[in-house]
């Protein structure tokens, strides 16, 4: 495992206008990708990411499609440069894990369209029927999270990194709990701009609408490792249990720390972040700070 990457994949949170537009001037095939993504979901999906406008990119419902397409492309792309060493394993926040999955030729392409549209709709329409927010808790304990959530009537929804834990509930709530947090230990509570409350039981009829669908998503045994955001460890190769943490993760906490800390003991000691922005690369950088990071950003 020595020598192998881990490949990183980005969820909602890191999208930018003109996201993949470079990679499709290097790499012309990589239009297809886009275009195959429109055709399904019957919306222009390079063009949102190219041209925008910002405020459809960041809707629930556009952001999921245009990321997993960026990501998966991005990847592609690596691949045709053959710029990709051999790698080790994949790991996708959130959305991301849909992009790992396929990267990892679990989910065809055209699939993971199908089913990310469909999740990403059923999102959107669970956030306008609660308002929902989420906060950021920067230097605390996992303990001291768990005493706050009690006391304001939150979840847990990520655990990003040692220092870093975010939670999700109603807005009202999340409200109340910021400004309890520092009588919890915490340095900072930060007030993230999401349009509801994922990874928590306001996502309770996303799971609940999904659930019969994905039954019918073909899934094939990974050909890299691929970590899973609900249990922080590897999927295996049965499908039935591949779905069934897809489903599970729209209101488990995300694991992250798990899944970084899981490739780094396989013994992965440099990362691509196969995407817009720099989140996951900054996590790395706090969940392992002697590994490597490599951004293909101009991609």
């Amino acid at each position: 495992m020595k020598n192998r990457i881990g490949l990183l994949f980005n969820g909602q949170g890191s999208q930018c206008v003109g996201m993949g537009k470079r990679v499709c001037e290097l790499f012309p095939f990589a239009v297809e990708y886009f275009t195959a993504a429109s055709d399904e979901v019957g919306w222009d999906v390079g063009r949102l990411c190219f041209e925008g406008p910002e405020d459809e990119l960041r809707r629930t419902d556009r952001c999921q499609v245009a990321l997993y397409a960026v990501g998966y492309v991005t990847f592609c792309a690596l691949q045709a440069a053959e710029m990709l060493p051999p790698v080790g394993a994949c790991l996708g926040q959130s959305l991301g894990e849909w992009t790992a999955l396929t990267a990892a030729g679990a989910i065809a392409y055209e699939d993971g369209i199908k089913f990310v549209s469909l999740r990403g709709k059923l999102m959107d329409e669970a956030c306008r029927c609660t308002p929902g927010a989420m906060a950021s808790l920067l230097g605390g304990t996992e303990e001291n999270a768990i005493m706050l959530c009690e006391k304001s009537g939150v979840q847990l929804s990520n655990f990003n990194a040692p220092d870093q834990i975010v939670i999700s509930g109603e807005t009202e709530k999340i409200t109340i709990a910021i400004r309890l947090s520092r009588e919890f230990g915490f340095r900072r509570a930060i007030s993230l701009s999401v349009a509801g409350a994922y990874h928590s039981r306001l996502m309770q009829s996303a799971q609940d609408e999904l659930s019969e669908e994905i039954k019918k998503l073909k899934i094939h045994p990974p050909h890299y490792a691929v970590f899973s955001n609900v249990t922080g460890k590897l999927h295996g190769n049965d499908g039935d249990g591949i779905r069934r943490l897809l489903l599970e993760q729209i209101t488990a906490p995300v694991r992250w720390s798990w899944c970084m800390a899981g490739a780094i003991a396989m013994g992965v000691q440099l990362f691509y972040e196969c995407g817009p922005g720099n989140v996951l690369t900054n996590l790395c950088r706090k969940n392992a700070p002697m590994a490597k990071i490599f951004q293909p950003n101009g991609y």
